[in-house]
């Protein structure tokens, strides 16, 4: 059978069985609904790999499709998980949901269990970590990021280092080659607290269907995402309970702009060559900035400020510029920072426990607020794939 016909047709029964169990899957149909989804992604992985081949030999007719067809079943599951959850909050029916009965909601909504390809005794995934991971993927800048989930106390990851790396020598083909010894270490990842807060009015509750499925996944996203992408950025490095941010890692490239305007595409080239002197192709680096940075490279203008707008050069067109207004702004310099970087060369790190308390603090605005506790780590795996340029001006 055609692939992409046999693809469509299990699509279909995807559709037919979530339009059937809107609610409350039973268990073996919610072990068929996840058996499903993982045929489909085998099946478009066996099509873009068919595609990669065509193209190969025809080059001039490469079309490699790039859409995921799961991700929406997956994340309609792990917003009514969420959805329903808080509900169970809200309303009284619980007082805290932990990793056991998350879970099990998972699987009465049809969310998939995890498969890899590289098995581990120190890495699992579970329905309670796909709906952490769902929230994840929804932001366009932690997305970008490698995600694993550890299930024990701490993950060791190895790195390699480059010291006496290999160089040219000029050698004879039967002479010893000299300086290739390679040294290997690793950094320990540790599960650091993070508490948020998702607040809702009752009427939200109240109206249930999807607008509060909706509303409470937006909220939460909000508040994880923000915990993350500020721990990300800076941490600390005498707060063994924060992230070792951006900022405090060792190796970067680091360039004083000393407070010049940004009149070209200049800084972006000169940070896309840093990585590239590294082995990082332009397809790989992000650039993350302040929204107001992002404002100014979005009207530049040929003649300073009137004529066309400035055009991006062509070398560094496949550089994703990112705007996030996390990134910190010194109002009292008005200067802040922008960052490219590899984001293959970091790791999040998502340890087991997931859990949502009620807070009674809001109950008598008629609000519900639920506390929501996750434990994380971040680490950036190879300082020379970061550039970080500083004192760029604001206005």
């Amino acid at each position: 059978m055609n692939l992409k016909l046999k693809r469509a047709e299990t699509l279909h029964k995807l559709n037919e069985l979530q339009a059937k169990y809107p609610n409350n899957m039973p268990v073996e149909i919610a072990k068929e609904f996840t058996n499903m989804l993982n045929e489909v992604d085998l099946i478009t992985n066996e099509i873009r790999y068919n595609q990669l081949i065509d193209a190969g030999n025809n080059p001039e007719t490469m079309q490699v499709e790039t859409n995921d067809f799961t991700h929406q079943y997956n994340q309609r599951a792990a917003k009514k998980t969420l959805g329903d959850a808080f509900k169970m909050l809200a309303t009284g029916e619980r007082s805290k949901i932990d990793n056991n009965f998350l879970i099990e909601l998972g699987e009465k909504n049809g969310l998939r269990e995890f498969r890899t390809e590289y098995p581990s005794d120190s890495i699992v995934q579970t329905n309670l970590t796909n709906v952490f991971l769902e929230l994840i993927k929804d932001d366009r800048f932690l997305s970008r990021i490698p995600q694993i989930s550890v299930k024990e106390s701490y993950l060791k990851y190895p790195v390699v280092t480059r010291e006496n790396y290999p160089v040219a020598e000029g050698k004879a083909n039967t002479d010893a080659l000299t300086g290739s010894d390679t040294n290997f270490t690793s950094i320990t990842l540790q599960p650091k607290n993070s508490y948020v807060l998702s607040r809702f009015h009752k009427d939200v509750i109240r109206d249930g269907g999807q607008r509060a499925y909706d509303s409470i996944w937006a909220s939460c996203r909000q508040s994880i995402t923000k915990r993350l992408v500020n721990g990300i950025l800076y941490g600390s490095t005498s707060n063994n309970g924060e992230f070792n941010g951006l900022d405090n890692v060792s190796g970067a490239t680091i360039f004083d702009t000393s407070g010049a305007s940004i009149t070209d595409y200049s800084l972006i080239t000169r940070g896309a060559k840093a990585l590239n002197d590294k082995f990082v192709d332009h397809e790989q680096i992000i650039t993350l900035m302040n929204p107001n940075t992002y404002q100014k490279y979005s009207n530049l203008r040929e003649l300073s400020t009137s004529g066309s707008y400035l055009a991006m050069p062509e070398q560094i067109r496949n550089i994703s510029m990112i705007s996030n207004a996390q990134i910190k702004t010194n109002y009292s310099s008005d200067k802040t920072k922008l960052y490219m970087m590899n984001p293959a060369s970091s790791i999040l790190a998502l340890f087991g426990n997931f859990e949502m308390e009620l807070n009674e603090r809001f109950a008598e605005y008629d609000h519900a607020a639920a506390l929501i506790i996750f434990r994380s780590d971040f680490a950036f795996l190879d300082p020379e794939h970061l550039f970080i340029a500083t004192n760029l001006p604001t206005a």
